[in-house]
C-alpha cells in the first residue's frame, strides 16, 4: 500500500551548512534504533529516529532529512519500499539506504529500482553502516554544492542577461537620440522639407507591413522582420542626411535666380529705363526743337512699357515652373540688353550665369547644383557608412543610398538597374516621391493632390522608374493615407 504524496513539501533552509545534517532511522525494534541513534550522532550529525513509515513520513513532510535508513519490515500498512517510493515522489534529494536481515536478491534489485541509494544486510557491524552513510553524505554534498553552483550560475547569467538587456536599451536609446538629432540637423538644414524624413519614414514602414500582409503575387514570400522594420525605419530617417554637405543657399533655392542677383538685374532695367529717359532729351535738346511736353511724356511713356515688359518677362522666366520654348524664345531680349557702366562702358545687362538660370526649363537649379543637390546621396552614403550599426542594423547605409536609384537605371547616384535595388529602397523610392508630390512647404513647386500624386506614381510605373508590384500594394493598402489624412487633420 502506497500512502498518498504529501500537498506540503519539506523546506530546504536556504543556506544550509553541507557539514551539518539531520539523519532519520526507521526501524520497529526500539533497541535497535536507539543504538543507532547513539551510535551515529556526532557534533555534525544529528540523529532522530520513528517506528513506521506512516510517523516517518510525518517527520519527512515538516523537516528536511539527507539520509534516511529504513528496515523493509515495518509495521502497519506501509513497508520500508512503500517508504522509499514516497519519499522519493515527495522529497527526491533525500537519499534512503535498506536495512534488513530478510534480504534476497530479489528484494534488493526491487528497493534499488524504487530508488534506494545503498542496501546493507543485519546483521552488520558499526564501521559498514558508517562508510554507507558517510558515502552517501558525501554524495548528497556534492549534489548539494552543484546545485548551489547552477544556481549561482543561473543567477550570474541572469544578472549578465539583465546588464546586456539594459545595454542593449541604452543603445537602442542612443539610436533613437541619435536619429532624431540627425533628423533636426537636416531640417535646419533644409526648412522647406520639415517633416519629409518623419513622413517618408512612416510611409516606407507601413509600405512594408502591408508587403508582410500580402499573399502570393511578386512579394508574398517576402517578409520583414521587426529588427528589419526598424532598420527600415532608421534608413527612411536618415535617407537624406547627407544635405548637410550641401550649400544652404542650393536647399532653399525657390527661383531660378538668388534673391540679391535678381535685385541686381531689376535695379540695371531701373537704371537703363532712366538712362533711355535722359537720352531722349539730350537728343531733343541737341535738335534744337521746342519743348514739347507731351511728346517728351508719350516718348517716356512707351520706354517705361518697354521696362515694364522686360521686367515681367524677367520675373515670368524666373519662376521654376515648366517653361515653353516660346518663352525661352523670349530670353534672347533680355540677353541682348545693355547698360552704361558707372565707369563709363557699355556692358551687357545679363551675364552668362544669369541666363544659364533662367534657361532652366524646370524647376530652380541649373544642371551643375542639380548635380551638388544631387550628391546629398552620396554624402549620407558616407556618413552612414561609417556608423558602428549593430549587426540587424547593418544595411541602414545601403538602403538609404538606393533611394534615388530608379529600376531601368535613369536613376542615380549610380545608375544600377531593378536586380541590383534592394528592395527597401524601392519602397522607399515610392514613398520618397509621394511625399514631395503631394508636399506643401516646398518653394520651388506647388502641392499637387493627392489623386493627381498617384496619377504621376503610376506613370513612373509605368516607364520603368518604380515598381509596379509595390506601388499596387501602396494603392490597395491605402498606405497613401497614413500622411495624408494627417495632414487634412492638421490646423
Amino acid at each position: 500500500m502506497v500512502r498518498p504524496a504529501a500537498k506540503r513539501l519539506p523546506q530546504y533552509p536556504e543556506a544550509m551548512h553541507l557539514s551539518h545534517h539531520s539523519i532519520l532511522i526507521v526501524d520497529d525494534e526500539q533497541g535497535f534504533r536507539e543504538l543507532l541513534v547513539e551510535a551515529l550522532r556526532t557534533d555534525v550529525i544529528h540523529v532522530e529516529s520513528a517506528p513506521d513509515a506512516e510517523t516517518a513520513l510525518t517527520m519527512a513532510e515538516e523537516k528536511h532529512y539527507p539520509v534516511i535508513l529504513t528496515d523493509l519490515n515495518l509495521p502497519g500498512n506501509l513497508s520500508g519500499l512503500d517508504l522509499i517510493r514516497t519519499i522519493r515522489t515527495t522529497d527526491r534529494r533525500a537519499f534512503c539506504i535498506v536495512m534488513t536481515g530478510n534480504a534476497t536478491t530479489e528484494v534488493a534489485i526491487q528497493a534499488l529500482k524504487e530508488g534506494a541509494y545503498d542496501f546493507i544486510l543485519k546483521p552488520f557491524t558499526l564501521v559498514e553502516i558508517k562508510a554507507s552513510l558517510k558515502r552517501a553524505l558525501s554524495h548528497y554534498g556534492t549534489l548539494r554544492e552543484n546545485e548551489s553552483y547552477q544556481a549561482q550560475l543561473e543567477e550570474m547569467v541572469a544578472e549578465r542577461t539583465g546588464e546586456t538587456m539594459k545595454l542593449k536599451e541604452d543603445i537602442e536609446h542612443l539610436f533613437e537620440s541619435f536619429v532624431a538629432a540627425s533628423v533636426t540637423a537636416i531640417e535646419s538644414r533644409d526648412p522647406s522639407t520639415s517633416g519629409h524624413s518623419q513622413r517618408v519614414a512612416e510611409l516606407t514602414v507601413s509600405l512594408s507591413e502591408a508587403v508582410n500582409r500580402t499573399e502570393g503575387g511578386h512579394y508574398g514570400s517576402t517578409y520583414f522582420t521587426d529588427p528589419q522594420l526598424r532598420e527600415i525605419r532608421y534608413a527612411s530617417l536618415l535617407h537624406d542626411f547627407g544635405k548637410v554637405g550641401v550649400p544652404e543657399h542650393l536647399l532653399l533655392k525657390a527661383k531660378k535666380l538668388k534673391p540679391e542677383r535678381l535685385d541686381h538685374l531689376l535695379q540695371r532695367l531701373h537704371q537703363r529705363d532712366l538712362e533711355g529717359s535722359l537720352e531722349l532729351f539730350e537728343q531733343a535738346w541737341e535738335s534744337g526743337s521746342d519743348f514739347d511736353p507731351a511728346r517728351l511724356k508719350e516718348l517716356m511713356d512707351a520706354r517705361r512699357r518697354e521696362s515694364r515688359a522686360l521686367v515681367e518677362r524677367l520675373l515670368r522666366c524666373n519662376e521654376p515652373q515648366h517653361l515653353l520654348q516660346s518663352e525661352l524664345n523670349e530670353l534672347v531680349a533680355l540677353e541682348n540688353l545693355e547698360f552704361k557702366h558707372w565707369s563709363g562702358k557699355t556692358l551687357p545687362l545679363m551675364e552668362p550665369g544669369d541666363m544659364e538660370c533662367l534657361r532652366v526649363r524646370k524647376g530652380s537649379l541649373t544642371p551643375s547644383e542639380r548635380e551638388e543637390v544631387r550628391s546629398h546621396v552620396s554624402h549620407s552614403f558616407r556618413f552612414l557608412s561609417r556608423i558602428p550599426w549593430t549587426g540587424e542594423l547593418a544595411n541602414v547605409p545601403d538602403i538609404a543610398y538606393a533611394h534615388h536609384e530608379r529600376l531601368n537605371g535613369q536613376g542615380y547616384p549610380r545608375g544600377i538597374t531593378s536586380g541590383e535595388i534592394p528592395v527597401q529602397s524601392k519602397i522607399m523610392a515610392i514613398s520618397d516621391v509621394f511625399d514631395a508630390l503631394v508636399a506643401r512647404d516646398r518653394p520651388y513647386k506647388r502641392a499637387l493632390g493627392v489623386e493627381e500624386s498617384l496619377d504621376i506614381l503610376n506613370d513612373e510605373a509605368r516607364c520603368g522608374l518604380l515598381d509596379r508590384n509595390l506601388l499596387d500594394i501602396f494603392l490597395e493598402a491605402r498606405v497613401y493615407e497614413v500622411t495624408t489624412s494627417k495632414s487634412r487633420e492638421a490646423p
